[in-house]
Formats: C-alpha cells, sequence, structure tokens
C-alpha cells in the first residue's frame, strides 16, 4: 500500500515538474534571482551600495515625498517593521529624513535627500542597463509582448484576489 502511495505521488509530482505551471514558475524564478542578482553587482561596482528592499524604498520616498512608514511598507509589500530598520539605515546614511506628518501628530513623514535623489537617479540608469542585459535576446516587438503577457498574468492574479 505505502509502495503504491508513493509511486502515484511520484507520477504526480513527475507531472506537475512537466507542466507548464512549473516550467513558467521555475523560469520566473530563475529571472528574478538572477535579475535581482545583476542588477545589485552592477549597482555595487558603481558604487551604489544598497540592497534591493533599500534601493526600492528610496525609489518610493522619491514618488511620493511626505510618506508614512506603514504605507511605505505597504506599498513596498513588506512588514512596517521591516520598513523602519530600513529607513533607520536610509536616515543615519543621509538618504532619507523624518519630519511630523502634516496632519497626523504620532505618524512620521519621510522624504528622500538630496543626496538620496541623486542616488536613486544614478541607480536608476544602471539597474535599467543591467535589465536591458537581459532582453538583448529579444527584439524590441519581443520584449512589448513579453511586457504584456506578463502584466496580463498579475492583473490575473490580482483578479482572483479581490474576487
Amino acid at each position: 500500500m505505502a509502495a503504491r502511495m508513493a509511486k502515484s505521488g511520484i507520477d504526480t509530482l513527475g507531472k506537475f515538474r512537466s507542466s507548464r505551471a512549473y516550467r513558467a514558475g521555475t523560469l520566473l524564478k530563475a529571472l528574478h534571482l538572477g535579475l535581482t542578482d545583476h542588477v545589485e553587482t552592477r549597482l555595487q561596482a558603481a558604487g551604489v551600495q544598497l540592497t534591493r528592499p533599500q534601493a526600492l524604498a528610496l525609489m518610493t520616498l522619491v514618488e511620493h515625498p511626505g510618506i508614512s512608514n506603514a504605507d511605505l511598507a505597504r506599498l513596498n509589500g513588506i512588514a512596517p517593521q521591516t520598513m523602519h530598520q530600513i529607513m533607520g539605515r536610509l536616515e543615519r546614511e543621509g538618504l532619507a529624513a523624518r519630519a511630523p506628518h502634516p496632519i497626523l501628530r504620532r505618524v512620521q513623514a519621510f522624504e528622500a535627500t538630496a543626496r538620496g535623489l541623486e542616488l536613486v537617479t544614478r541607480g536608476s540608469h544602471v539597474a535599467r542597463a543591467a535589465i536591458e542585459d537581459a532582453l538583448q535576446g529579444l527584439r524590441a516587438g519581443e520584449q512589448e509582448a513579453l511586457i504584456d503577457l506578463l502584466q496580463r498574468c498579475v492583473d490575473g492574479l490580482a483578479r482572483r484576489r479581490q474576487g
């Protein structure tokens, strides 16, 4: 009985591993990990010493000056406690500053400093070039098609979460 259950499990796993779903998920994960590593390597070589979460937080600050820690965490998909640690580092490095929120007394508002803005600007050029490296094997139309297909997948997941 146990041998038959094990064989059934192995068969099911084999079918899963050969499915489009598994292959797509594995490739997307490999792309994500590869891009993250490639971008971080290029950023460090260019003297931009930020982790991906720090860079994303700083970019969000540039786009949303005066944002609270809670909203910053929500926009970046991480816990407020984690964002608090990230913001502490960005503040110590002189890349972000906090001030009392203009409306909410107990809330602190964050914004990027001039140095933070310069780093985001320089880093975005480096990151764009690194990501374009990964896309260089595709023609412009294929790149657009890939973007469209990925967006449709993201939108489909969002619809499932909502409904």
